[in-house]
């Protein structure tokens, strides 16, 4: 990456908590996608799935996160699983807003480069991202393009 451009870095921690916020809607059910098992977390946080482990128990022990065995969708055997308690949820919604205010580079349908909040990144792309998957590109690949 070249001098001076804004260097994005997201804690595997900070990643896992926004994933697991923008899942919540699949808190507390019977049947869950594999988005909340340790592979999906890998792969969703760019993540070996032995980090998101280490990373899952000091989340549990912090009281942000709770594990659970679950049914997942199209799989025959039931998992480990995870999803925020309330106060994870908290903590998970403060990080989204810190982190939502991270610069980050774009390349506008005119082709400028500009530095915009990660938050506004992907309107500014006229593209469907996450703020996870904006910061993740961000931080992987230095600039997004429109388009």
């Amino acid at each position: 990456m070249a001098e001076g451009l804004p260097k994005v870095n997201v804690a595997v921690s900070d990643r896992v908590l926004l994933h697991l916020l923008r899942h919540d809607h699949l808190a507390d059910r019977f049947i869950v996608t594999a988005a909340l098992t340790r592979p999906g977390i890998a792969e969703a946080c760019a993540q070996h799935p032995p980090n998101v482990s280490r990373t899952m128990r000091n989340l549990v022990r912090k009281g942000w996160v709770s594990e659970h065995t679950r049914s997942i969708q199209n799989d025959d055997r039931r998992q480990k699983t995870w999803q925020l308690t309330e106060l994870g949820r908290a903590e998970a919604k403060s990080r989204g807003k810190i982190l939502g205010q991270t610069k980050v580079l774009i390349r506008d349908e005119d082709g400028q480069l500009l530095e915009v909040s990660a938050a506004q990144a992907s309107k500014r792309l006229a593209a469907d991202l996450t703020l996870l998957q904006v910061l993740m590109h961000a931080q992987h690949e230095g600039v997004l393009t429109f388009g």
